[in-house]
């Protein structure tokens, strides 16, 4: 299946998916406080914090490697790697039981919600696991399914709990909650019966996956410092009403996200396989014409968004707008960061991440500390423009040389001529 039709696919699902949750907003903002919604975007966002541990980067560790594994390696290497969610399970758990006085003042979470926060991050590895294999088994057509199937089965058990069970945030939580556990089952059983999960332990492979995935932690933690922590300063500081209205902004500069994941899914192996077998040109020229794609559609969701709120959203939520645009840029610089990740990875130079993440980590949160009493919650904004774009400017001074290559490379392409190597 060719590139344009497989990234076809993720997009249509992607869209899909998000485009169900999108036509829900308005049954969320009408029967949901500011409030209700600000515990939720916490809540989520207290998943996504545990994720980098979670995963350990083994998804892209498996990527790379794929195309040189036999079917034998891959069940070896997705068993050797489940002893890393147990061990973060296990101690996360731990750390909630003891610390759980803690992390409720500071997120506003009760104590059962952060044991739940630990489940469901153990259920979405075997999820997002699941989705990585569909992946590199090139198999668009079962990721997409999939993946609408999650979306429509977590918002239906939202809508039932919250309108006729009148559970309000709790409601959404606990869609979340039997979704995830109801598609980890399934992965489960997905690997089992395809012998993806055997009794086996590699050294070989366990090595490998810290490697490569003890890198990654930092980098996935740079990615929640810059996603999410706005979203936990503007709850500590203003509360979850303010956390509320932030985090429906969110909601639509993600859409952005959506587009980037659709787009990267089928990309980073496309862009593997097409530089192993030297076919640079190939990958430049679809890096820029979706650099054209993803501007855009940035300047449509910036211009489309107003009305949507005009005549779907409770005018509850209408500040919300203040703070799209800026998401919206932060997104938007997020797209050539993910494209120069990407390479990154393939060169297996993950350890530069160990000098990048800290920097970028520091940056987000003294902006957002120096801005604090300046411009109050609009700063939070500004500050996650900036941490995308400073990210980004980063990794492509690091990157600087195969960036200048590639330019050469897209302009030598309509000469006929070519360029050695990235």
């Amino acid at each position: 299946m060719n590139f344009y039709r497989s990234f076809g696919i993720y997009a249509i699902a992607g869209f899909i998916s998000k485009g169900f949750a999108f036509l829900l907003l308005p049954f969320f903002t009408h029967y949901l406080s500011q409030r209700d919604y600000g515990l939720i975007t916490i809540f989520c966002s207290s998943i996504y914090f545990i994720a980098p541990l979670m995963n350990m980067g083994i998804g892209e560790t498996l990527t790379v490697e794929y195309p040189l594994l036999t079917k034998d390696d891959v069940s070896s290497f997705i068993s050797t790697s489940m002893v890393v969610p147990l061990t973060v399970l296990c101690t996360t758990l731990l750390c909630a039981l003891l610390f759980h006085n803690f992390f409720s003042s500071l997120t506003g979470l009760s104590e059962n919600l952060l044991y739940l926060i630990c489940l469901i991050s153990f259920f979405n590895f075997f999820c997002e696991y699941l989705f990585s294999i569909l992946r590199n088994q090139k198999r668009p057509l079962s990721f997409g399914s999939l993946a609408i199937s999650k979306t429509i089965m977590e918002l239906l058990l939202a809508v039932y709990f919250i309108r006729f069970c009148k559970e309000g945030y709790l409601g959404r939580i606990g869609s979340i909650f039997l979704t995830a556990s109801l598609i980890s089952l399934f992965a489960l059983f997905y690997f089992i019966k395809n012998r993806l999960i055997i009794f086996e332990f590699s050294k070989k492979w366990i090595s490998l996956i810290l490697k490569r995935g003890l890198p990654s932690i930092p980098l996935f933690f740079m990615m929640f410092t810059m996603y999410n922590s706005d979203t936990f300063m503007v709850n500590y500081y203003y509360g979850p009403a303010k956390a509320g209205l932030y985090g429906l902004a969110g909601q639509f500069g993600f859409l952005l996200t959506v587009i980037n994941s659709s787009f990267v899914t089928p990309f980073y192996p496309f862009m593997y396989e097409n530089l192993m077998k030297g076919n640079h040109s190939k990958v430049i020229s679809l890096v820029v014409k979706y650099i054209l794609l993803i501007s855009g559609i940035f300047l449509l969701i910036a211009l489309f968004t107003p009305l949507v709120f005009q005549f779907f959203i409770a005018p509850k939520f209408h500040p919300a707008l203040y703070y799209l645009v800026l998401l919206l840029a932060g997104q938007y610089f997020n797209t050539f960061y993910l494209l120069l990740a990407g390479l990154v990875f393939y060169k297996k130079q993950n350890h530069i991440f160990y000098y990048i993440c800290p920097l970028v980590i520091t940056f987000t949160i003294g902006i957002n500390y120096f801005l604090l009493h300046i411009i109050k919650v609009n700063q939070f904004a500004y500050t996650s423009a900036l941490s995308y774009f400073f990210c980004f400017m980063v990794l492509a001074t690091v990157c600087r040389r195969s960036i200048k290559t590639g330019l050469l490379i897209y302009i030598r392409s309509f000469t006929k001529q070519t360029v050695i190597s990235l």
